[in-house]
């Protein structure tokens, strides 16, 4: 009985570990069946789900697996890592996990039932050999003939003691997600990630390759409002944007002259490949001051095109170029309503 106690522990943390340590995280969804991954957002705010979806085989099981490796520092030959709030779904998982440079190593978790923490191995720290320790686990399982499993927000440490002289810890987790594609073979998924580190997880299927990354607040493009806001009139902006992050975007936002309906009619947004953001105005109802549209990146340090039609008065940027949050906008060519063009009228937008 003591055996399997002590094993049941160690399922719940590995598990935790699995979902939590979160730096650096390739994700592949693991059939040669799957013909299409897709993610939303690309850049989500910490705590905030991610969905995925792709296509399979009609009805095919299909594993949706992710490894990653992450680095510890080691202070006074201790190492250790605390994640609080960890939010995670139930369902089929497997997991491994395995530490380097380490001497021994030691989880805890809470709560759990009616415990506020336990720690694995339940005797004490589990020592590694020739520097090296992994643990392997299936979820969920039996226990006293009831299927047991695991949800909602736990908090977890990983901590024990470096290999002589180490100056970090290497850990290595493997981790896989059943998912069965409907009839259709649609496959679909989310993916909460609260209490999940900021970084990166590099989201792939076959060759298709997606990147999502986890911040603590959403990064926009704004151009803000400038000293000298008038004249102002509607018309035809066309010019070029940069944004100095990668900015995942699907609104835009006219700032406009007060007590009037300032507002954009149509966006279109393009880069060297082609158009990437095409939409309309649909008029004063619902969210009218704002645009919106699938969601699509703009990557850091790349050049992209913008023409935007305005009606009523929104206001504008008298610059040629301004820097604003997020990147540099220049103005091309502006015509307003009367036919008259300029050069230096930017428009005043928030991408976002």
């Amino acid at each position: 009985m003591k055996k399997e106690a002590i094993g049941t522990k160690g399922i719940f943390v590995i598990l935790v570990l699995a979902l939590t340590f979160t730096i650096t995280v390739f994700i592949a969804i693991g059939s040669a069946e799957v013909t299409e991954l897709k993610v939303n957002p690309e850049i989500v705010i910490q705590g905030d789900n991610v969905s995925l979806s792709g296509m399979a085989a009609p009805n095919e099981t299909v594993w949706i697996k992710s490894s990653f490796d992450i680095s510890l520092p080691v202070s006074d030959g201790k190492y250790s890592a605390e994640f609080v709030d960890i939010l995670f779904p139930k369902g089929d998982k497997e997991f491994s996990v395995t530490g380097e440079n380490i001497e021994d190593i030691r989880v805890a978790l809470g709560p759990l039932f009616f415990l506020s923490e336990v720690e694995y191995p339940l005797d004490g720290p589990l020592e590694a050999t020739n520097g090296i320790a992994t643990i392997a686990i299936s979820v969920p399982f039996t226990m006293m003939g009831m299927t047991v499993n695991i949800g909602g927000e736990k908090g977890v440490n990983v901590y024990g003691t470096a290999a002589e002289d180490a100056g970090f810890v290497n850990l290595s987790v493997d981790m896989s997600i059943k998912v069965i594609a409907d009839s259709n073979g649609d496959l679909k998924l989310d993916v909460n990630t609260g209490g999940v580190p900021l970084g990166e997880f590099v989201i792939s299927a076959g060759a298709i390759n997606k990147t999502v990354k986890v911040v603590s607040t959403k990064p926009v493009f704004d151009t803000g409002l400038s000293e000298y806001q008038y004249p102002c009139m509607c018309g035809i902006h066309n010019g070029t944007l940069t944004p100095n992050q990668t900015l995942t975007i699907s609104k835009l936002y006219t700032y406009f002259c007060p007590g009037t309906c300032g507002h954009t009619e149509r966006v279109t947004i393009q880069n060297d490949k082609g158009v990437i953001v095409e939409a309309n105005w649909t008029g004063y109802r619902g969210d009218w001051r704002n645009i919106t549209f699938d969601a699509v990146t703009l990557v850091a340090g790349e050049t992209y095109n913008y023409s935007i039609c305005t009606g009523s008065y929104p206001l504008i940027i008298h610059e040629r170029t301004a820097n604003v949050t997020g990147g540099t906008i220049t103005c091309s060519e502006f015509t307003d309503a009367n036919g008259k063009v300029y050069f230096d009228w930017i428009p005043a937008i928030i991408l976002y």
